[in-house]
C-alpha cells in the first residue's frame, strides 16, 4: 500500500510536470491567431466537441457527492433514535 501511495505521488509530480512543459512550450504560443473567439463558439465547442468528457466529470463530481454524504452520516444509536422519535423521550 505504501508502495502504491509513493508510485501515485511520483506519477502526479510527473504529469505536473509534463502539462508545465507543455503549455510553457514557445511553440504553442508564437503562432496568434487573428479569429475572434465569441461565447457562441465556447458554447458549440463545450456541447459539441466536449460533451462527453463533461457528463464523465459531472457522473464522476456526483458520485463524490454521495460518496461525501455517506461519509458524513452519522449513524449512532442516539442519533438514530433522536430521527425515529422526533427528539421525545418514551
Amino acid at each position: 500500500m505504501r508502495l502504491l501511495s509513493i508510485l501515485a505521488r511520483v506519477g502526479l509530480v510527473f504529469l505536473g510536470a509534463v502539462i508545465i512543459s507543455a503549455v510553457s512550450a514557445d511553440v504553442i504560443w508564437e503562432d496568434s491567431s487573428d479569429e475572434v473567439l465569441t461565447t457562441s463558439d465556447l458554447a458549440s465547442a463545450l456541447f459539441g466537441d466536449w460533451a462527453l468528457p463533461l457528463m464523465a466529470l459531472g457522473f464522476l463530481m456526483a458520485m463524490a457527492m454521495v460518496g461525501a454524504a455517506y461519509l458524513v452520516r452519522d449513524e449512532r444509536l442516539i442519533n438514530l433514535e433522536w430521527e425515529l422519535n422526533g427528539g421525545e423521550k418514551q
